[in-house]
């Protein structure tokens, strides 16, 4: 996610599917993933019904009695303890006053037949359906859901606002499981507070026909009866699916080699240049890091809180940016598609791990496109001195400044504070990176760190082996004095 933030007056895997020539079979990839069949309706009250069925495999190599599920809409219901926008930005989040969200799960069953669930966490934010029997390792099993969501009006991730409908992180997410245990962080204001596995996906939507749809995957069929539109949506391989809908939009497009690119837009007087951004984006990373292997990219200007959001084949774009930023943002946002979409990590325990390697892949496009005259040591010393700045100034009003990267985002005492650890400190961690073992080195790690981790999930450590992999040399403990504080950045000339 690309967080639009005040830097203060004074300055402010395993290779699957992969053929010889880079292509990926996705077709190949998918048959190794668990498969979530929703049948979902919106409806004109702001409403969405949802039948899910998600056919289930045991990667662990525990035995399960139960399967967990993040639900991640609680954090919108009214009393919610980890809330989804800090108070600094409830005002903005919430132009209409104050809106609740909320699901309700109606069943669950387990092969066909009814089962028992429970909720739990501060939030009663987490689903824990029972099993009826033991599920091994590598068996599978298929658990199907009935459940209401109620989308409040926010300009969130999760909600309805005056142009447009973001429905992301609406329904059931299945739990990684580490070390036998389900993962079960909590949601946080905090950047992206979410962690999943790739899956299939197979969607049938029906919205009212006067919305356009914008969503992860290939819509690959669409019916119109009476005053409702239903669409046929495939997905292979993606890590979340969303959508976003709006009454306003308009499209354009363009193809990129084997990936049509699209921009949803309203009133957007330079949708050319936004969606060549977009254009220019994916053919950068394509030749920096490895080919994208999905065939629709959507970039969606919407109502959105911060200045956008990262989903698979997607990517959310605030409509209140403008100008050089909302370009910015476009770019940040799609090379998410890389750092998140297809190299997966924990985002709640290692948010610089994608944030940051993202902020710094900016800095790369800028470097391979002078057109858009950004001046990328220019970028990158005015980051470094508003970093310096930051410490400075907290350090006068707080005695002191936590400068450590390897932090979970509830360990973060303020929004700014986790922003400029993770985004800002993150540019630089990797720009440095960069001229100590030179750029071509660190883009030759950040191929083979895409070739080899496809569709999995990654850690810092995993990364930091693809450096020294690459350049024959010991960098953890470099590494870790930035990602533990101990590192001094100073003011650049």
């Amino acid at each position: 996610m690309k967080r639009l933030f005040a830097v203060f007056a004074m300055c402010v895997l395993v290779l699957c599917g992969c053929a010889k020539n880079g292509d990926v079979n996705l077709d190949k990839v998918s048959k190794n993933l668990n498969t979530y069949t929703m049948n979902l309706i919106y409806n004109d009250d702001h409403t969405l019904n949802g039948s899910q069925t998600l056919r289930y495999t045991n990667n662990s190599d525990t035995n399960l009695k139960t399967i967990c599920f993040h639900l991640y809409p609680k954090a919108f219901t009214k009393g919610a303890v980890n809330k989804p926008v800090s108070s600094t930005n409830e005002t903005k989040a919430y132009p209409n006053g104050p809106s609740y969200g909320d699901i309700d799960i109606i069943s669950a069953s387990i092969n066909g037949e009814r089962t028992e669930f429970n909720l739990s966490g501060l939030d009663n934010n987490i689903l824990t359906v029972g099993l009826l029997e033991e599920l091994e390792p590598c068996d599978k099993v298929t658990i199907s859901l009935e459940y209401k969501v109620y989308v409040p009006n926010i300009n969130h991730r999760f909600g309805y606002g005056d142009n447009a409908v973001n429905m992301a992180n609406f329904y059931p997410v299945v739990a990684v499981i580490e070390d036998g245990e389900f993962v079960l962080d909590p949601y946080n204001s905090n950047g992206d507070p979410f962690y999943s596995e790739c899956s299939n996906y197979d969607v049938t939507l029906t919205i009212p026909t006067s919305y356009k749809v914008a969503s992860t995957g290939v819509q690959t069929n669409s019916t119109t009866l009476e005053d409702n539109t239903t669409y046929t949506i495939n997905a292979k391989a993606v890590r979340d699916f969303a959508f976003v809908m709006s009454e306003k939009f308009e499209v354009a497009s363009e193809q990129v080699e084997d990936t049509t690119v699209l921009y949803y837009y309203y009133d957007d007087e330079d949708y050319k240049s936004n969606l060549q951004a977009g254009v220019d984006a994916l053919n950068t990373f394509n030749r920096l890091f490895g080919k994208y292997p999905y065939s629709t990219l959507s970039v969606v200007k919407t109502n959105f809180v911060h200045g956008g959001m990262e989903y698979p084949n997607m990517v959310y774009i605030s409509d209140v940016v403008e100008g050089a930023d909302y370009t910015n943002v476009i770019i940040h946002e799609i090379a998410h598609q890389w750092w998140y979409g297809v190299v997966g990590s924990n985002a709640f325990r290692f948010p610089w791990l994608d944030e940051g390697l993202t902020e710094y892949s900016c800095v790369l496009f800028y470097q391979e496109n002078p057109d858009y005259n950004v001046d990328p040591v220019e970028l990158v010393k005015n980051t470094n001195n508003s970093f310096v700045t930051f410490v400075d100034l907290y350090t006068d009003v707080l005695g002191k400044v936590d400068t450590s990267m390897n932090r979970s985002l509830d360990e973060y005492n303020t929004e700014p504070e986790y922003v400029y650890m993770t985004y800002v400190k993150g540019m630089l961690l990797f720009d440095n990176i960069a001229e100590v073992v030179g750029r071509d080195k660190l883009i030759s790690t950040l191929k083979t760190y895409y070739a080899e981790n496809m569709f999995t999930n990654v850690t810092p450590e995993i990364l930091v082996s693809a450096l020294e992999k690459v350049t024959g040399r010991e960098l953890v403990s470099y590494i870790n004095t930035w990602l533990e504080g101990k590192c001094v950045i100073v003011t650049m000339d």
